[in-house]
């Protein structure tokens, strides 16, 4: 097994090496594009009532590996087959590094680092056992390289408006009256659709409306379906 990791790194580091140098010889004049972006009011806080606003990327889409190995098909001699097993076979290797508790640097990209947490209160360091330590998530630091590249990078306001629709509480407590007098459950996305809301906000106000008692998630933290709550909502309460 190990003779096969082996095998497989040195495949990979040749693809890699000759792909670089092809790019290299034949890199074509790249057409600079502009990251768009927008104004967004800040959370009122501190009890002040004094609007500010933020600049906050506009997204123009999402990239797949299957793109980005035909992007990169374009530019070398890689078929995107062989881009795209080298990239499963990079992302296999980032992650038995980082399950061992090792830093992961890939030069022009960044570095990668697993964080932990505790699942219960820790009172004293002694009394904890390693059961009550689990995986919370993998940080990602830029390399220096590439902030260079993004800081030389030109923005342009977005003609795209994704902003929220401002919305009092007595407006949305009437959208989901309406709503869950035909319907039994309520998911994020409708909301947003029903509430103009960008999935941000929604998720913001959702949770609001939860903690208030209006309504309760009966699915998971990830992939939550919301009913009414403490009688909330109901097509009877107008009568």
């Amino acid at each position: 097994m190990l003779t096969n990791i082996k095998s497989i790194c040195i495949r990979s580091c040749i693809i890699i090496t000759f792909a670089k140098i092809n790019y290299q010889q034949n890199k074509p004049t790249k057409r600079v594009m502009a990251i768009q972006y927008d104004f967004y009011r800040n959370p009122n806080s501190g009890g002040t009532n004094k609007e500010r606003y933020h600049a906050r990327v506009v997204s123009s889409g999402k990239i797949s590996t299957e793109q980005l190995a035909n992007e990169i098909n374009q530019e070398c001699s890689l078929t995107p087959a062989d881009i795209k097993a080298v990239l499963i076979s990079l992302s296999d290797k980032l992650a038995k590094h980082l399950s061992e508790g090792r830093k992961v640097y890939l030069e022009g990209i960044g570095h990668f680092q697993v964080n932990l947490r505790c699942r219960e209160e820790v009172r004293t360091i002694n009394a904890s056992r390693s059961e009550s330590i689990e995986f919370k998530s993998i940080s990602y630091r830029a390399d220096n390289e590439l902030k260079k590249q993004l800081k030389k990078q030109k923005v342009r306001r977005s003609r795209n408006k994704k902003h929220s629709q401002p919305m009092t509480e007595e407006e949305i407590d009437q959208i989901l009256t309406d709503y869950f007098s035909a319907n039994a459950v309520l998911t994020r996305q409708k909301f947003q659709f029903l509430c103009s809301q960008v999935q941000t906000t929604a998720n913001r106000i959702l949770k609001r409306l939860v903690e208030y008692g209006k309504l309760k998630n009966i699915a998971s933290p990830h992939h939550p379906v919301y009913i009414p709550d403490n009688g909330n909502y109901s097509r009877f309460r107008r009568m």
